[in-house]
């Protein structure tokens, strides 16, 4: 309602990277010359902004710095978080706040799932879009960040359907942040010691399944899978049968629900539809030509427009094909944002730095440290479908950040000097 729902994680960032900034060390995590190269990578991105590539837009003007210093700022707020949590104690600092506090964002969401499907049509403007000036926000990229939608309205199953959206900007980011949050849900079970709490945690999952359904979100559906078929695996090879059973028993009143409502012909009608596979297979297939012939090492620094469609000489969509006005490259999946933006080099320095990290949390025994792989997991699933290098990944680097920690200081000895008084 304030129209901070991106911006207010941009200004969390400058906030906790202002803090860091006092300290007088800063420590890094395993592999963090990776993540420091894949940075200036996506820095030195800014060079390539205006060079003419054969078979795209000619680009010229000021305006291209923004959409890359947008991405850089999220990339810069994604770690000051992770470099934040990793210097604290988990004394001023404990895992139940985080985990808390982002099971409680998951609920959040959810209600803003349950708000998207109802009131899609219910619209307002936010606190910061009454405030700012018109000329500035009417401009779309600003009027997406700052308007609180509550779904986008679609045409996937052959009818309009309202796809939640808020508290975020876009329903795939709806989907991507609900996978991302669930596994610090779960984990608020943990905290819960008292039967009513448990009982409404239970129902807060029970009532996910609803929006999680009408979100039409393929790739979340894949990735919330992949969670828990490895949770499955993982529970049976350390001998926990107790808890595999509940998980099983949990799974199996979630498949009932899906089975005797509606919502599994959602989910066939939704799988019947794929709606955008050849648009994306087409982008994905030309963004990867177009980098190799052109700049292989370092890509173009931020998204770009092609010339025509992928069906004909001419630009723009008909209204017998409505898929024919491609997306810019660098969009429909981060995947293909790496590799536009920050080139082979920059993808495999990402790729690196986070295979490093979450490797040995996979041998981990302290139960938060070994829950940090699920958000790791998820985001893998969905890097390739959707643009999570905004929310998701500033999510996924507290993830980051909370199990360096336990993997530096297990028995909780790092302190965070001169915090304690801020």
């Amino acid at each position: 309602m304030l129209g901070l729902s991106t911006f207010g994680f941009l200004a969390v960032g400058g906030l906790l990277a202002y803090y860091l900034l006092k300290l007088p060390s800063i420590k890094v995590p395993p592999g963090f010359i990776y993540w420091s190269l894949f940075l200036g990578v996506a820095f030195i991105g800014v060079l390539t902004l205006w060079v003419p590539v054969p078979g795209l837009m000619s680009e010229s003007g000021p305006s291209r710095i923004l959409s890359w210093a947008f991405r850089i700022l999220w990339m810069l707020a994604a770690t000051a978080v992770m470099l934040f949590i990793g210097n604290s104690s988990r004394r001023l600092l404990p895992d139940r706040a985080l985990v808390l506090a982002l099971g409680s964002l998951f609920m959040y969401t959810v209600m803003g799932g349950y708000a998207g499907i109802f009131l899609s049509e219910l619209d307002f403007p936010s606190v910061l879009e009454i405030l700012l000036p018109k000329s500035i926000s009417s401009v779309t990229f600003v009027q997406s960040q700052i308007h609180p939608g509550l779904a986008q309205v679609q045409d996937i199953l052959g009818y309009d359907s309202p796809r939640p959206m808020a508290p975020f900007d876009y329903a795939n980011s709806w989907g991507a942040n609900f996978g991302i949050l669930l596994p610090f849900y779960l984990l608020s079970f943990r905290y819960a010691t008292k039967p009513v709490a448990r009982t409404l945690l239970w129902f807060g999952l029970l009532a996910s399944i609803p929006p999680a359904v009408l979100s039409l979100n393929r790739a979340m559906w894949l990735g919330l899978i992949a969670m828990g078929l490895f949770m499955l695996i993982r529970l049976a090879l350390s001998g926990r049968f107790m808890a595999l059973a509940t998980t099983l028993f949990a799974a199996l009143g979630g498949a009932l629900v899906l089975l005797y409502t509606p919502l599994w012909d959602i989910v066939e009608t939704r799988l019947e539809n794929p709606h955008s596979n050849s648009g994306r297979t087409n982008l994905a297939e030309y963004t990867i030509q177009v980098v190799l012939e052109h700049s292989p090492i370092i890509g173009f620094g931020s998204t770009r427009t092609r010339q025509g469609n992928f069906f004909s000489i001419a630009a723009g969509a008909t209204a017998d094909c409505h898929q024919c006005n491609p997306p810019q490259l660098g969009t429909q999946g981060s995947l293909w944002f790496l590799i536009f933006c920050t080139g082979i080099l920059g993808t495999i320095l990402f790729f690196v730095f986070f295979t490093k990290h979450f490797g040995p949390v996979l041998r981990a025994r302290h139960p938060v440290h070994r829950t940090m792989i699920y958000p790791a997991i998820f985001y893998l699933c969905v890097l390739p479908t959707y643009d999570i290098m905004t929310t998701s990944l500033f999510l996924l680097m507290i993830a980051v950040g909370i199990s360096w920690r336990h993997a530096a200081n297990p028995d909780n000895e790092l302190t965070m000097k001169g915090l304690g008084n801020q």
